[in-house]
């Protein structure tokens, strides 16, 4: 279901796969530091979070590596292009979850061909296919400007991503918002699915933000039945 404005990954049927590729915790990758859970229960974030990224049944991870949390080593480079979005949506990711997430400076200045592994910001470059309400394709994450898919190579053993992705901003007739933003870096950074605190009533709810805690807080290829939850600060 297609919601107003919201990322349309992991709702648009497209051949090529997300980007990621990957290995197991990286050295010097900084450590969560998150509580207990104490508003939504371990229940329900344990389900969210196998339904948009462990389980792996649908776009973007078709199938691969499931069973095991997959995300990125820390810190992922980021290059904003001067988008002024970008480093509010990146701020409140790691005011969230209490550590560095995103290395601001490592690729800031090199020329977006060049990059090979990071997430780079595009302006104006949301996919919209021929014929589409421009209002359901705001914004999007993909291998490249102006498409849908992600490269095939994104994934490496034991669920690592890494590889270049565009976070794509805007379309002609639609701007998205800050939480439209922050809800492409959560593709990003590995939700695949939209679940009812991620692309159901809103781009994000409060409820995202420990889903996202607890990919984050469990070492790369952590298996379901040993993931620890987390919760956000």
């Amino acid at each position: 279901m297609k919601k107003k404005g919201f990322s349309v990954l992991g709702m648009v049927a497209v051949a090529a796969m997300l980007t990621a590729c990957g290995g197991g915790e990286g050295a010097g990758e900084s450590q969560p530091n998150v509580s207990a859970p104490t508003s939504t229960s371990t229940a329900a974030i344990l389900s969210y979070l196998d339904t948009t990224n462990v389980a792996s049944t649908g776009f973007p991870f078709n199938g691969q590596f499931a069973g095991v949390t997959k995300r990125w080593n820390l810190p992922i480079p980021v290059k904003t292009n001067g988008e002024a979005r970008a480093v509010p949506a990146m701020d409140a990711i790691e005011a969230k979850l209490g550590y560095t997430v995103f290395d601001r400076t490592s690729i800031a200045t090199v020329a977006d061909a060049d990059i090979t592994r990071g997430l780079v910001f595009s302006k104006g470059t949301s996919y919209l296919p021929a014929g589409a309400n421009p209002q359901s394709y705001c914004a999007n994450v993909a291998r490249a400007p102006y498409e849908g898919g992600w490269p095939s190579n994104f994934l490496q053993a034991p669920g690592t991503i890494s590889a270049k992705l565009y976070v794509n901003l805007d379309n002609p007739q639609c701007t998205a918002s800050g939480d439209i933003t922050i809800h492409e870096l959560g593709h990003a950074l590995g939700f695949g699915a939209h679940f009812n605190a991620f692309g159901g009533e809103a781009p994000i709810t409060a409820d995202f933000w420990p889903v996202l805690a607890t990919l984050y807080g469990n070492p790369v290829g952590t298996a379901k039945a040993s993931i620890v939850v987390k919760q956000a600060n």
